[in-house]
């Protein structure tokens, strides 16, 4: 039996500007769009985070006539808010992978369901009491947008916090040691890399090559601690500055041009395109696979998951990449935006063209370059359950 010539789709309400390119698209290749009644019958679903029906959808599979030849595409990994939701993933990261601390900042719970897991409060207080003229950056577990963080020093603010926040508080935050010394741009300024990355089912990880590297538009200063614009990049925080663009379109930078300051510095060309990128695709695998136990979507499913991920990184002076977090709904630049979702298109099997199949990441290149796939090795240091 052949499949169906016209693919239907499902987009829920919310306006993520990936799932609302990638609706256009749709409809422009002649998909028809359906409500959600239908759900059960479309090929795609572009749903909203925490309303997918994910057991209606798994007792209703695909005809094998359908447009993908039985395949039913969800955008949303269910589990997946747990690998966003800072605190969370802190703890999944630090008993999945021994090697976390060598990529992840000193990372310490406080809060949460005590019955699950005790908070780290006194392992927290003993760090911060040692460090003492150490800096820490305080997150809310579900924040986003730069919202509720705080940045603070010593260990009388970590004191405080503590004594406000009672242990059988459902509300979660991560406390981490704050990097302090950051590559610097011109000027002074501080950046970090915005990674967009592709989950698909069966569990493959795809990277696009071109990521966002996020400018400040103060100078940084590590003795300025309150100076939300020397400190976070969050596009949402320095659009308000004076300075927003003026050392940069749209405080904005992209990896060739990172790669052409570096080299006025006098830096090899090894350090962006080998030594940095390699960091960032080992970050990017690990902490996927960390959450595989899960997230997997099994074989007896009737649906399989995509989900694009935005990973926030940090860049030391001694070229050490650091993870800083990671969004499950990520926006993504006008400049890819369409290049993005249409590659993911390919690797779905509902675009143009054969699916993209680079496993080198070139940063002179804008192309998703997978990763991992089931199949390859897990890396050295993760649990023995990850297979």
């Amino acid at each position: 039996m052949t499949s169906s010539s016209t693919g239907m789709y499902y987009k829920g309400k919310s306006s993520f500007s990936v799932y609302e390119e990638m609706e256009k698209q749709l409809q422009d290749a002649g998909w028809s769009s359906m409500p959600l009644s239908r759900i059960a019958i479309c090929d795609i679903i572009l749903g909203d985070r925490f309303k997918i029906p994910y057991v209606q959808l798994r007792c209703e599979p695909m005809a094998p006539s359908s447009r993908l030849g039985g395949v039913r595409w969800i955008n949303y990994f269910k589990g997946s808010n747990y690998l966003t939701m800072k605190a969370h993933m802190a703890q999944v990261l630090k008993t999945m992978d021994s090697t976390s601390s060598e990529w992840m900042p000193e990372t310490y719970v406080l809060g949460g369901d005590q019955k699950i897991k005790a908070d780290e409060r006194e392992g927290m207080m003993a760090a911060a009491t040692a460090a003492e003229n150490a800096t820490w950056i305080i997150k809310p577990g579900s924040g986003a947008k730069g919202k509720g963080i705080l940045i603070v020093r010593g260990s009388q603010p970590i004191r405080e916090l503590i004594e406000s926040h009672p242990e059988h508080s459902k509300l979660t935050y991560a406390v981490q040691r704050y990097v302090d010394r950051p590559l610097l741009l011109t000027h002074g300024r501080k950046f970090d890399i915005r990674v967009w990355t592709l989950l698909t089912s069966p569990y493959s990880i795809y990277a696009f090559s071109q990521a966002s590297c996020r400018t400040a538009s103060a100078p940084y200063d590590p003795d300025q601690i309150d100076d939300t614009l020397a400190h976070l990049t969050n596009h949402c925080l320095q659009e308000g500055a004076a300075d927003f663009g003026r050392y940069e379109d749209g405080n904005e930078l992209w990896l060739p041009e990172l790669q052409a300051y570096l080299e006025g510095r006098g830096e090899p060309a090894s350090v962006l395109r080998a030594d940095i990128v390699g960091q960032m695709a080992n970050i990017v695998v690990r902490t996927l696979l960390a959450m595989r136990p899960e997230m997997e979507v099994g074989p007896e499913e009737a649906f399989q998951c995509f989900q694009l991920f935005g990973y926030d990184m940090l860049v030391d002076e001694s070229y050490r990449v650091h993870l800083l977090e990671i969004n499950g709904s990520p926006g993504v630049a006008e400049r890819w935006l369409s290049t993005v979702v249409r590659q993911a298109r390919q690797l779905l099997g509902c675009g143009d063209g054969g699916a993209p199949v680079a496993t080198r990441w070139d940063i002179d290149k804008a192309e998703l370059v997978r990763l991992w796939q089931v199949g390859d090795p897990v890396p050295a240091g993760m649990h023995a359950s990850i297979v």
